[in-house]
């Protein structure tokens, strides 16, 4: 019976909304660590630029060179890549580098305001984008609790895999479902904005630093009505 009781009062925690979840934020902050920094870490800064930390275990050569010229480096090996930037360096150990991009983004949620509907809102049209009907129960359990996102619609995101989620967006005042995005480590909206961040929970919150690594990129995206365009 104690066993029984313990499971129900563990299932009730896990129903209420995090602070996170309440402001529109959807992490997944289990499937990334930010290494490096905050785990005891020894190793030497190697490169400290505008754009990007590098941390290393001995005193090497580390350049942030433009993809064309890689040809132009042959004794350095190719540590990591961002865009058309490359990361090389000289005279390291194996494996025994950590990179980071430096989160500086030259947009914000202001930048792309809405203005909160006030009118009905509509239940979601699951024929509009039929492929939404394997989720509708999670579907319509988001939009019960109204608007989240981008003025008048609701956002719903979930979890696809460890690094993994998916969302769909409807628009509260006719109903119609979009397609929304696919993210590995969550993203961030809220409800007087047509702007998201995707991947928020790669942003390190005390140094503003990214890890660098493939799931890692963090975009800023604007909803134009029907899709999401990248700006940042």
């Amino acid at each position: 019976m104690n066993l029984i009781l313990a499971t129900i009062s563990f299932l009730i925690l896990l129903s209420f909304p995090s602070k996170e979840e309440a402001r529109g934020v959807c992490l997944n902050k289990d499937a990334f660590r930010l290494g490096g920094l905050h785990e005891g870490n020894r190793q030497d800064t190697l490169l400290n630029s505008n754009n990007y930390l590098v941390l290393g275990n001995k005193q090497a050569t580390v350049k942030v060179i433009h993809e064309n010229k890689l040809d132009s480096f042959p004794a350095y090996e190719v540590l990591g890549t961002y865009q058309s930037d490359i990361i090389i360096g000289k005279g390291m150990d194996k494996g025994s580098w950590k990179i980071f991009r430096k989160y500086q983004p030259q947009t914000n949620f202001k930048d792309f305001p809405a203005g909160i509907y006030q009118g009905k809102l509509a239940a979601p049209n699951f024929s509009s984008y039929p492929e939404s009907e394997s989720f509708k129960s999670r579907i319509q359990e988001a939009c019960k609790k109204g608007i989240n996102f981008a003025g008048h619609y609701t956002l719903v995101v979930w979890g696809c895999g460890a690094t993994c989620q998916r969302a769909v967006v409807v628009d509260r005042k006719t109903g119609e479902i979009f397609e929304g995005f696919h993210a590995a480590l969550g993203a961030e909206y809220k409800n007087d904005s047509k702007m998201i961040i995707k991947n928020v929970g790669a942003i390190d919150s005390d140094s503003s630093l990214i890890e660098l690594c493939a799931f890692c990129v963090v975009h800023h995206e604007v909803w134009t009505g029907t899709e999401f365009k990248k700006v940042d």
